[in-house]
């Protein structure tokens, strides 16, 4: 089977979360074995949410999560569950890794109301389940793996999706079976929401100038703690964040535009081409043109 390395610059819906392009339009599920090089870099990708539950499996070598400000490591034979609405982002380690990639809108699930406020709901919208790490040496999350795999494996052939609804069911199944949702092991105190709202303000103004004051404005917070907030949950500064965001809205115009390094830096929020240049070359060890030369890293 053919192994996907690409990176896709992120699609953001008006709520500041990342669009999910599904596999089928009318079938809300994204299935990739994916090909991670050792130390690749990713310049399309920057922290990140969606409401979709996302499963990965990492199969061979060694990769990590960044997940609201945590970094958590995953080897062959480990996997994870992150829930809806979680900060994350994929990051490369010093091995090559393959991996399944495995999303889905929890919709998906709800063939009825009652489904969904008995077996769906209760999951997603625990805050004390941001996510969860799975391991092959335990048998119930080794099998959640396995579904991945056959997931996978279904989503490259014909006519597939009754056999897929039927393994979504049966790996949601398990996972139901086996978490502790009997009460609330972590007080949540709406911080991860603070921080969406300034992501969101960066999405939707990051061609302008953006100050420190207008994050905190955005997230009705003073200096101190927006910097406290974007440290532990986005593990870079509030203005680094921005810069990357820049970043990353560059690339897209470099690979799919014929617009000059400068036009493309005015039009990601950047003072001049100089001064992009020379941020992007610091960024990722290369410059803007012989990037869109490569294509890719």
């Amino acid at each position: 089977m053919a192994e996907d390395y690409h990176y896709d610059t992120p699609d953001i819906n008006d709520d500041g979360s990342e669009k999910v392009h599904y596999d089928n339009p009318d079938f809300q599920l994204f299935c990739r074995r994916n090909f991670n090089p050792a130390n690749s870099c990713f310049p399309g990708m920057t922290i990140h949410w969606h409401s979709d539950l996302e499963f990965i499996y990492v199969f061979e070598g060694e990769t990590s999560y960044q997940l609201n400000g945590r970094r958590v490591l995953m080897k062959a034979g480990e996997g994870i569950f992150v829930n809806s609405n979680q900060l994350h982002l994929i990051v490369s380690e010093n091995s090559d890794c393959r991996l399944y990639c495995i999303i889905f809108h929890p919709t998906i699930l709800c063939s009825s109301k009652y489904i969904e406020e008995k077996f769906v709901a209760p999951i997603i919208t625990d805050e004390s389940i941001p996510y969860l790490m799975l391991s092959a040496t335990v048998d119930w999350q080794n099998e959640i793996l396995q579904y991945q795999r056959k997931l996978y494996e279904l989503s490259v052939s014909e006519n597939r999706e009754p056999e897929m609804m039927q393994t979504l069911f049966a790996l949601w199944t398990v996972l139901y079976k086996n978490l502790d949702l009997s009460e609330n092991r972590e007080r949540y105190d709406g911080s991860l929401n603070i921080v969406r709202r300034m992501l969101r303000f960066v999405h939707d103004n990051y061609k302008q100038k953006i100050t420190l004051n207008d994050l905190c404005r955005a997230g009705g917070v003073g200096k101190t703690c927006c910097s406290e907030l974007f440290r532990k949950y986005v593990s870079c500064s509030a203005i680094e964040y921005v810069i990357n965001y820049r970043i990353t809205k560059s690339v897209e115009l470099l690979l799919n535009t014929d617009m000059s390094v400068t036009e493309i830096a005015l039009e990601s929020g950047f003072s001049g081409g100089s001064f992009y240049a020379e941020t992007f070359r610091k960024k990722l060890g290369i410059s803007p043109q012989e990037f869109r030369k490569k294509g890719k890293i």
